[in-house]
């Protein structure tokens, strides 16, 4: 079988009749899009709950590599329908939400600003394309995520639009600069690429926020492509740079000041068009030179629109062909629901079909239960009693954490001082799953913050300590400050109050007292 190269740029310019079967961090964080660091946690953390798939990779000291068919693979499989519990939506785990963050700075990426107020916004329905792989996430912040309905049932066609090729030119950016790192053939187009989608952005703009999201990233997208001229002959496109210098030099000396950056970014957008022609750059033969592909990045040329020749004659488009789901052979359901794999379609493409198992859902025995259904005289909490699962779910199960141990708190013994331990109640035995979850920290005493440990407040015992002057940790954490800020009183509202029961004559009294009222 021939090799694939996937369509994505050549990461070996001495030899561009192959591509390399490893890559390290860099290499491989430009063809998938994805950071050093994500890729680093996928290899760690799996990612979608209930599976536990992570990234392979070889660890060299503090370098990390993976194979080229792994990565991609891992890549396809990530944009398949994330599982969730029924009627909610798959939660987007810690290293996704870091990604998308940091790839807009920290801040909103249409306002630049209000960082405090971000999140991960679907650029298609989560509802519908349970899809949280990073290209379908973009950092907003409330005011713009609004228009993106939290619902989860989609933006305006607009907003979306803007976005959608907004976060094509984020990834340009980004990919350009992993390229340059990496010392890889291809990062001086990639970032022509980034500033022709930004030119495009400009012109259609239509909100100022929106013409400040654009010129703020093509400042930075400009000054970089002085950066990543090709200085080794022997990079496949070093002879297109040297044609076009004089013009690669009228461009370092641009303005990107605000009101000329327009007039920059077309001129970028016109080098990048004549350098695609003397590179020897041609359409991608999926998308048709667009970067997108069903609506996500082009898989053949990772959204960049353009390969050289020798990757088009490398590039397998069989992968990309529609086929049967391999579960529910087309029909779209499984046991009389939406079929998991399909997500209902009945159909996906063949790079996905690979990745689906149908021995996966095959029901088996329950581990934990043996097939009886029944657990410590009770329903096995697995199975909920049924003594089968289906296999994938099978294989996320770990016995141990069903076995008894001694109760963290009481030690076994069943007491904590004095009385019946509040963890295990007297039983002196707890599941793993539950001590584990344990934290006896929680009973550490320390003085009552309201009283300062002296069991009196206002003449009368402390009510957060109940006068002993300590509190658990626990307790401690229950206390609210603000029942104890002095309030008018209620009852005489400071007139009469010599005569006033509630208050001593005091006139206030503290909130949890005037909230009884």
């Amino acid at each position: 079988m021939r090799k694939e190269i996937e369509g994505r740029k050549q990461y070996h310019p001495m030899s561009p009749s192959k591509a390399k079967d490893e890559l390290d961090e860099f290499e491989a964080a430009a063809l998938v899009g994805m950071s050093p660091r994500l890729l680093r946690w996928l290899a760690k953390y799996a990612p979608k709950q209930e599976v536990n798939r992570k990234l392979k990779i070889r660890k060299d000291g503090a370098r990390i590599f993976v194979q080229r068919s792994e990565l991609v693979g891992f890549d396809d499989w990530l944009r398949l329908p994330w599982p969730s519990k029924k009627d909610a939506r798959p939660p987007v785990p810690k290293g996704i939400q870091r990604e998308i963050k940091e790839e807009a700075s920290g801040e909103c990426a249409i306002c630049l600003k209000n960082g405090n107020s971000c999140e991960a916004a679907h650029i298609d329905p989560v509802a519908k394309s349970k899809n949280n792989h990073p290209e379908n996430l973009i950092w907003l912040c409330a005011n713009h995520h609004t228009k993106f309905d939290h619902g989860g049932y989609g933006p305006s066609a607009d907003a979306k639009d803007f976005v959608v090729s907004f976060k094509q030119s984020l990834t340009y950016y980004r990919r350009g600069l992993w390229q340059f790192q990496a010392e890889v053939t291809g990062q001086l187009f990639t970032m022509l690429k980034a500033c022709d989608s930004l030119n495009v952005q400009l012109a259609a703009a239509k909100t100022p926020e929106q013409v400040a999201a654009v010129k703020s990233l093509a400042k930075k997208a400009v000054v970089e492509v002085g950066k990543l001229a090709p200085t080794s002959k022997h990079d496949p496109d070093y002879a297109a740079f040297v044609a076009m210098k004089p013009q690669f030099d009228a461009l370092a000396g641009s303005s990107t000041k605000s009101k000329d950056v327009g007039a920059t970014l077309k001129l970028a957008s016109d080098m990048k068009t004549e350098f695609a022609r003397r590179a020897g750059y041609e359409a991608c033969p999926l998308c048709k030179g667009k970067g997108h592909y069903k609506h996500e990045d082009c898989p053949a040329c990772g959204g960049e629109g353009e390969l050289k020749a020798y990757e088009i004659r490398e590039l397998n488009l069989d992968r990309y062909e529609d086929v049967s789901c391999p579960l529910c052979k087309g029909n779209g359901a499984f046991n009389g629901h939406d079929c998991p794999a399909c997500d209902g379609e009945g159909q996906m493409e063949r790079r996905f079909a690979d990745q689906v198992d149908p021995h996966e859902w095959d029901e088996v025995p329950c581990n934990l239960c043996e097939g009886t259904g029944k657990w410590n005289h009770g329903a096995c909490p697995i199975c909920g009693g049924s003594g089968t699962l289906e296999r994938h779910q099978r294989d996320q199960v770990d016995i141990r954490d069903y076995a008894l141990v001694d109760c963290p708190l009481c030690k076994g013994k069943g007491t904590f001082r004095g009385e019946d331990c509040p963890e295990c109640h007297g039983e002196q035995q707890m599941e793993r799953r539950y001590a584990d979850q344990v934290d006896v920290r929680q009973y550490e005493s320390e003085d009552c913050f309201i009283c300062e440990g002296s069991g009196e407040w206002h003449g009368m015992p402390c009510h957060a300590c109940g006068g002993e002057g300590r509190l658990e940790r626990w307790q401690a954490e229950q206390v609210d400050r603000s029942d104890f800020k002095m309030v008018t009183c209620p009852a005489c509202k400071r007139e009469d109050s010599d005569f006033c029961r509630t208050c001593d004559g005091e006139g206030e009294v503290p909130r949890y007292i005037a909230d009884r009222f």
